[in-house]
């Protein structure tokens, strides 16, 4: 059921906030509308453990399961009064540009329409920016189970892990709001470049915390005593609940341990990666915005839908390969591997701006006649 509902909800927000926010951006910029979004996204990553964590401390869990069954069938019937509430007072969301107009102003359309979905997303001008973003998933430096996970076997309390989690929202939306700053005032291209010199940084950072000070990484003594029996023995055991434990470390504050063993690799580690929401945000609104701005109408929706298959078919990779590398003595290969996608997915989207000759426009405020040029050469493409 929670596949069924991630399935239409992927699909509801991708027609809203990337096709539905081409018409309604009439009322404000398109970088400012996309940054509100992700701004509200990330609000409610800061809010909702924080919720959830209240009531199931007071309530209980099915309590708390309860209310938010409620909740959700109040959710429903508001999001449909207020999407239709937005569909009925804007005509333009209502009509769709006349086919046949489109294809006497474009030769090629009748040849596009045959084309596969995949030749469709490989022929967009946003292609090898796109494509970059896509390959940004498949990494483990994301703040997600995996992260948590590390952080609890280095012996890390769950509040502190709470608390980066939080940090890493909260630099999330601060990054949206700095896109939609740098957009204002430079261009798209300087937005994306700083947001992929932040990740960047960040990246190496959480790659030079495996060396520190209470890293578990052992790769010399785990391959020295390699073997399949061995392997597939640590990859079954690591599903089984009897690993798990109700003991809480103790952390000693005064010389920065865990039950002796130091924190400065998990904390750098944490660090980094909630930092590089930063640069995340900033670089994913940049090609969002740069995909909205050159998708034809009639290919938005396909080439969205395109888009959002890699980028889960890479999340899942990711999750494949901590499964082959369960061990937290294993992680530091994922921890590489994954910047080694980061830095290719930054080299797309590079290639881009070269390509695009955008990197001309980077560290400078575009006269309002460079605006409208940029504007009509998007339009163009």
């Amino acid at each position: 059921m929670c596949a069924v509902n991630r399935l239409f909800l992927n699909a509801e927000k991708f027609i809203t906030s990337r096709d539905w926010v081409m018409v309604l951006k009439e009322e404000t910029s398109l970088s400012n509308m996309n940054a509100t979004l992700l701004t509200l996204d990330q609000a409610t990553n800061v809010i909702a453990p924080l919720g959830t964590g209240a009531l199931v401390t007071l309530v209980g869990l099915r309590q708390t399961v309860g209310i938010f069954g409620l909740a959700s069938l109040v959710s429903m019937a508001s999001k449909t009064f207020f999407l239709r509430s937005i569909y009925i007072s804007n005509p333009l969301l209502q009509v769709k540009k006349d086919k046949k107009e489109e294809v006497d102003s474009d030769p090629f359309a009748n040849s596009r329409l045959k084309e596969s979905v995949f030749k469709t997303y490989w022929k967009q001008v946003s292609f090898s920016a796109a494509f970059g973003m896509s390959l940004l998933f498949m990494t483990v430096m994301g703040f997600d189970g995996l992260a948590v996970g590390y952080g609890s076997s280095a012996g890390l309390p769950e509040y502190i892990i709470g608390a980066f989690r939080s940090y890493g929202s909260a630099t999330a939306i601060l990054g949206a709001f700095s896109y939609a700053f740098f957009e204002k005032r430079y261009s798209v291209a300087t937005s994306g470049l700083l947001g992929l010199i932040v990740q960047q940084f960040f990246a190496i950072l959480a790659v030079v915390s495996v060396f520190l000070p209470g890293s578990p990484m052992d790769l010399g003594g785990y391959f020295g005593n390699f073997t399949m029996g061995t392997w597939w023995h640590d990859m079954v055991h690591s599903f089984n609940g009897n690993n798990a434990t109700n003991l809480d470390p103790h952390v000693d504050w005064n010389h920065f341990t865990s039950d002796g063993v130091s924190l400065a690799s998990i904390f750098v580690f944490l660090i980094a990666i909630a930092s590089a929401r930063y640069g995340l945000w900033c670089l994913d609104l940049a090609i969002t915005h740069i995909m909205q701005v050159t998708i034809p109408e009639r290919e938005r929706n396909t080439v969205f839908g395109v888009h959002n298959a890699l980028c889960n078919t890479f999340s899942v990779l990711k999750d494949v390969l901590v499964i082959i590398l369960p061990l937290p003595a294993t992680f530091a290969i994922c921890i590489f591997i994954s910047y080694s996608f980061v830095t290719v997915g930054h080299l797309f989207f590079v290639y881009y701006l070269v390509k695009t000759k955008s990197l001309c426009t980077v560290g400078r405020r575009l006269s309002q006649m460079e605006v409208k040029e940029e504007k009509q050469e998007f339009a163009r493409l």
